[in-house]
């Protein structure tokens, strides 16, 4: 509300990026019926879940780790660590952007628009909220955990830079990598849990109970993401040294 125009523009430019993103894959199937089986009608799920996920990447998560690495370098970082509550929640929830309110709507229109065109129960959207939520929180576990990293390079000032990118594979369809990445994509790196294989549950494309897996990995992740915070702040020299 204090900058209108900043927020317009941005909210211009994330409508601009949820319609690249949709052209992409309607120009490339023009002249083929699918990639590797997904057709245009069925990656409007996937893209809608991706949308959604983006507001949250770029809205919470990316102002939030930009300033974790340059607390780190500065020793602003000492400040968070008085006060008597979660250090990780602190860090992580410190600033909320809301440029990028456009990308939930975006979401919301592609997935009421892929549960039209595929003919997907109603009954189904209850699988959103698990999805979404696990997809959330499974990225935000290994950004916390890259950006961690910064604890032993100093100097790796962009390091809250990477992943948001990576996640743009998230939206393609594993079956488009060779077995080798796909394994990393699933079981290492799991960035094709986020959008692609929820796809797939809504899509009944597999059974639904995998939508377990995703579940039990974003738990893990995030209980991992606390341990390795924990550890890494170990590491931590603070402003005074």
């Amino acid at each position: 509300m204090s900058y209108p125009a900043d927020f317009s523009l941005w909210s211009v430019i994330d409508l601009l990026w949820a319609v690249v993103n949709i052209g992409f894959f309607k120009v490339l199937l023009l002249n083929i019926p699918s990639i590797k089986g997904w057709s245009f009608e069925q990656l409007v799920i996937p893209l809608g879940l991706y949308n959604l996920l983006n507001a949250f990447i770029w809205g919470l998560f990316y102002p939030n780790m930009n300033e974790v690495v340059r607390g780190i370098n500065r020793g602003d970082l000492d400040l968070v660590l008085t006060k008597p509550v979660s250090s990780q929640f602190m860090v992580s929830f410190k600033n909320v952007g809301i440029s990028l309110f456009p990308s939930i709507l975006t979401g919301i229109f592609l997935l009421w628009y892929g549960f039209s065109v595929n003919h997907i129960p109603i009954f189904k959207m209850i699988m959103i909220f698990p999805i979404l939520i696990s997809s959330i929180v499974i990225f935000y576990s290994l950004y916390f955990i890259s950006v961690s990293f910064s604890f032993w390079v100093g100097r790796l000032s962009n390091a809250h830079e990477l992943l948001p990118n990576a996640a743009d594979t998230a939206k393609y369809p594993l079956e488009i990598f060779p077995a080798f990445i796909r394994f990393i994509l699933t079981f290492i790196i799991p960035l094709g849990l986020l959008a692609i294989f929820p796809g797939k549950l809504l899509l009944s494309l597999v059974n639904p109970v995998y939508l377990l897996f995703p579940l039990f990995v974003a738990v893990f992740l995030l209980l991992l993401s606390h341990r390795f915070w924990n550890f890494a702040l170990r590491h931590y020299s603070s402003a005074s040294s």
